[in-house]
């Protein structure tokens, strides 16, 4: 979840407090049960080794910030590598990426409200609020970005407080941890499974690099900030699935509001009641939030480089990119009726890879660019960037045939769009 940034330099401790709210996300309060489903203790691991890989595709960021400073991230990097085609294709896929954020989160508030109101999860019913809360976040967005940023600030801070009362009480509430790795898996998915899912819960470090033009001796502080922002957000991640495993034993896999459930046995009807109504209000801020930066960077697309229909970036009398904001508010509306939570988590990791490849191949092909500035350096040269690669696309084979498809017809959806575009320009000219 990208955030908007003052031109005041931010401080050292300023960063790190950005990249543990812009990572944390609905993924800690929803996925626990089906990890723990998946690798069962094991999952505990899975988040480990997840936030372990993320740092090391994060310091990949982090050079490629210190080198460009241009806002657009991973789509400007390819389109400097590797030119137009491929700066649209991975701009594409990271608007969509927004796109499925938003039907994600939405799909997390209304999973949370069904422990308020059972009704929510029925159907029709379901189809009808989700639609209600799309149009609404559709149209706040079409009034600037005032009530967004108020709303972001708000969620942000109330996500950790609900992680640290959790975190905390657990821990008094338990005499001993009574962990056993290796018990209680409940599918063949297994590790692997769980690894991938669990990189949904780091996926908002990309904001991260981002920062770099505005923080104080940024090729020194950001690589410490990135390690640690990652260890801190792995250590509450950890926390968080062990104190759940050992309220709910089995009975946590598969449980939709694991966080929720466990506080109720540490805090009884009142304290469950309380940490989901933290929820309600911390992810529908993330939905928010995210719907207000993913039509920018669409509209920013079309700005730069003409890379989308010009129509794209028509703004309103608030400086809103309105078509951007229907076309994101639509779509995101149909994937959250069509697809259920679990489904958009995968389809958000797949599109994640496919930014991080992007990335990661843009600074290997411009890490001797001369017109780029010096930046940050990696230590051991190529070797963080090759593992990383390898590393992404051995997952890439993880994952179900459903969502590659999905991910080819968009490319493919993609690659028409591009073409189209670029034979209007030339005409034009």
């Amino acid at each position: 979840m990208k955030k908007q940034i003052s031109v005041k330099k931010i401080s050292f401790a300023g960063a790190l407090l950005l990249g543990i709210n812009g990572i944390i996300g609905s993924g800690i309060f929803l996925l626990p049960g089906h990890l723990f489903q998946e690798a069962g203790s094991y999952s505990i691991l899975a988040i480990l080794f997840a936030g372990l890989a993320t740092l090391m595709i994060a310091l990949n960021y982090a050079v490629m910030a210190s080198k460009m400073d241009d806002d657009g991230g991973a789509w400007t990097y390819a389109y400097r590598a590797f030119g137009s085609l491929a700066g649209f294709q991975t701009g594409w896929f990271g608007w969509f990426l927004g796109v499925i954020t938003i039907s994600a989160e939405i799909a997390a508030f209304l999973t949370t409200l069904a422990g308020f109101m059972p009704l929510t999860s029925q159907s029709l019913t379901y189809k009808l609020i989700a639609l209600s809360i799309i149009t609404m976040i559709g149209i706040i967005n079409l009034f600037g970005p005032s009530f967004v940023t108020y709303l972001d600030d708000l969620s942000s801070a109330l996500k950790v407080v609900i992680l640290c009362i959790f975190i905390i009480a657990g821990a008094v509430a338990l005499s001993h941890f009574k962990v056993t790795f290796g018990h209680h898996a409940t599918t063949g998915h297994g590790f692997t499974g769980a690894f991938v899912t669990a990189f949904y819960m780091f996926t908002g470090f990309s904001f991260l690099p981002n920062v770099a033009g505005q923080m104080k001796n940024a090729a020194k502080a950001l690589p410490r900030v990135i390690i640690i922002t990652m260890i801190a957000v792995s250590l509450i991640y950890v926390a968080t699935q062990t104190v759940t495993i050992e309220f709910l034993g089995n009975s946590l896999a598969g449980e939709k509001l694991p966080v929720a459930a466990a506080f109720g046995i540490i805090g009884g009807q009142m304290g469950q009641s309380l940490i989901l109504s933290g929820m309600l209000v911390s992810i529908l801020g993330v939905a928010i939030a995210v719907s207000f930066d993913t039509p920018v960077e669409l509209a920013s697309m079309a700005r730069e480089h003409q890379l989308m229909p010009d129509w794209l970036a028509r703004q309103n009398r608030y400086g809103a990119p309105y078509w951007a904001i229907i076309l994101t508010t639509a779509l995101a509306g149909g994937l959250v009726v069509s697809g259920e939570y679990i489904f958009l988590v995968k389809l958000i990791v797949f599109s994640s890879f496919i930014q991080y490849i992007a990335t990661i191949a843009s600074l290997i092909k411009l890490r001797n660019d001369q017109t780029l500035g010096v930046g940050m350096r990696l230590p051991g040269g190529l070797l963080l960037p090759i593992a990383s690669l390898l590393l992404i696309t051995y997952l890439l084979t993880s994952f179900a045939m459903v969502t590659v498809l999905i991910g080819l017809g968009f490319a493919a959806v993609g690659l028409v769009i591009h073409e189209v575009e670029r034979a209007i320009k030339q005409k034009n000219k």
